[in-house]
């Protein structure tokens, strides 16, 4: 009923706005702008809903602008509609049509005051009562305006695609389109034949080398995704500001990578990236379009498949950056979000602080037959930068703040591994802390900067061998976690098809980030880090093309 509520509040606000103004218009008028406008409303929503029920028949997902080239030719069109039960649709059409336009002519009566007094204060009612849609349009009070996520629930994909509204969604989806193309202008430089080029170099088949580094046969694997965590707050990974003690010891203990990057600049991005090896591209997340999301491969599935109890754990709102339904397609058997957590817990104004999810993931694991396969998300480290203990002034610098909100989240995590290191789990664990993206502070770093993209990424746990190296500076990306891991758990592998095994000694490292406007590319040769621009924008094309486009 959300998006049923959203998409009724879109189309309510101008006959609401006619209403309001009905006494300035006059009686007349407003009553025939009313009725037309109803005739075509109904007429285009009848019979979008009827498509739609064909359309999901034949296409298996929702209508939406996938439907726009077709209607440039309409003797195919209506050829193809020739094996679609017509009498059915056509009927369906005719009542939804008909019976709510008998209820509008049958009860709907003109109540148009013409006393200056009640002109003005239905003015003015009519007028708030419009603007009030906003809060039904965007779902309700919470942080995160409505999107798909809002209204899924299932673990099954044709419910949830039963919960969407198909006028909503068709809106949204050409609100995109537009991007689409401008994206297919920026993306499309080269011939097709020289990114598959550039592609196949970096993406050899070749035999493995690979370095084991894990001595458990079937270790659990707990990934914590830390919110905003760039390499500059961290001296261990040659930051100037040290901000995570606790980070540094662990990454002295385990495991380092210290030439890592994230593919983005936001949280859904960097998801994407680490759950199903997607590199960014521009402004565009592919988390936003649940069909193309459905279409890709996940981590989480081959965890599933080789046995692994799977939960992705977060404190704040599954509805942000529609996460919910890539958590749901990803094949996650358990979702914890802010609802799942007791109102007292709910200190942030995102939803739970970091401690409050660390503790809930060991009260799972504490609980968890093994193998489990968790992925925890933190929260503390986003703006607006609050945490539990603060005491803030408003001339506080952001710089400031940013780095007191890095310690907070690092003394959670320092304190949750003094906790699981005393479990029976933890000498069967691997543990992986990587960012979700790096950021522009400290400092200032621009969009073209690569400090900007640089993150930590630490393997730790009780499962890793002894004499193993500390270090691994090879240049690797978010999107080459799901076969590095993989490959240690000599796992079967879905096809990643931008990801690779950072410890496969066969090929040379690279890495690939995006922003806004524009991306960059630094290869590994010799030992050197270079950028090279053809290189980012024949990269930015085959992703684009692989992943994005429309198909």
């Amino acid at each position: 009923m959300y998006m049923d509520l959203s998409m009724s509040s879109y189309l309510i606000a101008f006959p609401m706005v006619i209403w309001s103004l009905g006494s300035l218009i006059g009686t007349k008028r407003s009553m025939k702008w009313l009725t037309t406008y109803q005739l075509l409303l109904l007429f285009l929503v009848s019979l979008l809903i009827s498509a739609d029920m064909e359309i999901f028949n034949n296409w298996g997902h929702r209508i939406d602008s996938a439907i726009i080239p077709y209607l440039r030719y309409p003797n195919e069109a209506i050829a193809s509609s020739l094996s679609s039960p017509v009498r059915i649709l056509f009927t369906f059409f005719g009542l939804g049509f008909m019976i709510p336009m008998m209820f509008w002519f049958g009860y709907t009566k003109p109540n148009i005051s013409n006393l200056w007094f009640e002109s003005v204060t239905k003015i003015f009612v009519g007028l708030f009562a419009t603007a009030l849609l906003i809060i039904p349009i965007r779902g309700g009070f919470q942080l995160i305006p409505m999107n798909q996520s809002s209204v899924y629930f299932s673990n099954i994909r044709s419910i949830n695609q039963a919960t969407e509204n198909p006028i909503w969604v068709l809106f949204q989806s050409i609100l995109e389109e537009g991007d689409a193309k401008n994206l297919e202008n920026i993306h499309i430089k080269f011939k097709t034949e020289s990114a598959d080029s550039l592609y196949n170099e970096l993406y050899p088949q070749k035999t493995e080398r690979t370095n084991y580094l894990i001595s458990c046969p079937k270790p659990n694997v707990v990934i914590i995704v830390w919110e905003s965590l760039t390499a500059k707050v961290s001296s261990g990974f040659g930051g100037k500001f040290s901000c995570t003690p606790n980070l540094d010891n662990i990454g002295r203990e385990g495991i380092k990578f210290t030439n890592f990057y994230a593919t983005g600049d936001r949280s859904d991005k960097g998801l994407a990236a680490i759950l199903s090896s997607v590199p960014a591209i521009g402004k565009k997340s592919i988390m936003a379009d649940p069909i193309k999301v459905s279409r890709l491969p996940f981590l989480v599935q081959d965890m599933k498949r080789a046995g692994y109890k799977t939960s992705y754990i977060y404190g704040g709102e599954l509805e942000f950056a529609n996460m919910k339904n890539f958590m749901i397609e990803s094949g996650f058997q358990r979702i914890i979000g802010k609802d799942d957590f007791p109102k007292k817990a709910l200190n942030s104004k995102w939803g739970a602080h970091d401690e409050i999810v660390f503790d809930k993931q060991i009260e799972l694991a504490n609980a968890e037959r093994e193998p489990f396969f968790h992925t925890l998300f933190t929260l503390s480290s986003h703006e607006p930068f609050e945490f539990p203990g603060q005491k803030r002034k408003e001339s506080d610098p952001v710089d400031s703040l940013f780095c007191h909100a890095h310690k907070y989240t690092d003394g959670c995590v320092g304190r949750w591994f003094e906790k699981v290191k005393k479990t029976a789990w933890w000498k069967n664990t691997l543990v992986i802390i990587v960012a979700d993206h790096g950021h522009s502070r400290p400092g200032i770093s621009l969009d073209n900067n690569p400090w900007k993209f640089k993150i930590p990424m630490v393997w730790t746990g009780g499962c890793l061998k002894p004499g193993r190296p500390n270090e691994i500076t090879k240049l690797g990306n978010q999107t080459d976690l799901s076969l590095t891991l993989l490959e240690q758990l000599h796992l079967k592998k879905s096809e990643f098809r931008f990801s690779r095994n950072l410890l496969d000694s066969n090929y040379e490292g690279f890495t690939f980030f995006a922003y806004r406007n524009g991306n960059g590319f630094l290869r590994q040769k010799e030992g050197r880090i270079s950028g090279y621009e053809k290189e980012a924008a024949l990269y930015s094309q085959k992703v684009y093309q692989d992943l994005y486009q429309k198909k």
